[in-house]
């Protein structure tokens, strides 16, 4: 049963498209707020469209559309047999009803829209990126069941930090054997298709052409996440310089969630700047 206050917000939202195919479902819903620039967001693996809500209520003076992803929490991960992340991404930005100013992905997300920026036909570019904890493999690290067996490690870390945060203040009282069960029925679920989905897609980050890549982006991650610890952020912003890398002890693998106000505060600023003199800051009419 949803929280009132969830349910509240949610009551704010419009959904604006929803697509039922064969395979998967792709669906948009539009935030409230009518100026600005438009923000599509990219949620992460076992996500929801709906996990944005304390950034966007953070983050104002933008219109921002939630996309609904075949990676969604609860999904069988049929969908990485029929398209990359990217190609479903393309889809569901086919579906927000103006041009897309800004792309802002978390963790899986942010590299679905990095493999989209490096791998674009040219149409659906957004003027500016913004990619929160995204992963980056760099050339130097070998891949071999070594690196299996971390990043599988590193993805129990990362549910379990993602289970707490879903229990918000429920996390500090329940009882560790109880959350743990949590987190291992939470792995089962997901199965080895849905950790293989994720790793594959970090392995091919040494691959794309980031160097091609002429959108401004913005990248936040904690220095203790391991997903772009160490060498993993030095690699990422030598590989594509059209982006700025910043890292910050206090961030978390969900700071999107938990330190909102710093995200939403270096968001909004590195925003303004990039849009500045851009035609997509420019004021549309905003769609009803």
């Amino acid at each position: 049963m949803a929280k009132p206050k969830e349910a509240s917000w949610l009551e704010f939202w419009t959904p604006v498209a929803e697509v039922l195919g064969p395979r998967e479902r792709l669906a948009v819903s539009r935030a409230p707020g009518t100026t600005g620039p438009v923000v599509a967001l990219v949620h992460g693996l076992e996500g929801n469209w709906d996990s944005w809500r304390p950034l966007i209520e953070a983050l104002t003076g933008f219109r921002a559309y939630a996309l609904d992803l075949p990676w969604r929490a609860g999904n069988p991960y049929r969908w990485r047999q029929h398209g990359t992340p990217a190609d479903w991404l393309r889809q569901a930005l086919d579906l927000v009803p103006e041009p897309v100013d800004v792309l802002l992905g978390h963790s899986f997300g942010s590299n679905a829209v990095l493999e989209h920026l490096a791998t674009s036909d040219g149409t659906r570019i957004p003027s500016a990126a913004v990619l929160l904890a995204p992963f980056y493999r760099p050339e130097s690290l070998t891949v071999d069941w070594r690196l299996h067996d971390a990043a599988l490690a590193g993805f129990r870390r990362v549910i379990a930090d993602g289970v707490g945060v879903g229990l918000g203040e429920r996390a500090r009282t329940i009882d560790p054997d109880v959350l743990t069960a949590m987190v291992d029925t939470t792995l089962e679920r997901i199965g080895p298709v849905g950790f293989l989905s994720l790793f594959l897609q970090f392995v091919g980050t040494t691959e794309l052409a980031l160097a091609d890549v002429a959108v401004p982006t913005l990248v936040l991650a904690g220095q203790h996440d391991e997903s772009l610890a160490g060498n993993r952020a030095t690699a990422l912003a030598a590989a594509m310089p059209t982006a700025t890398v910043r890292q910050h002890a206090h961030y978390g693998h969900f700071c999107h969630a938990e330190q909102t106000g710093d995200v939403a505060a270096e968001i909004a600023a590195f925003l303004t700047n990039t849009l500045m003199n851009t035609r997509s800051a420019t004021p549309r009419t905003p769609v009803p």
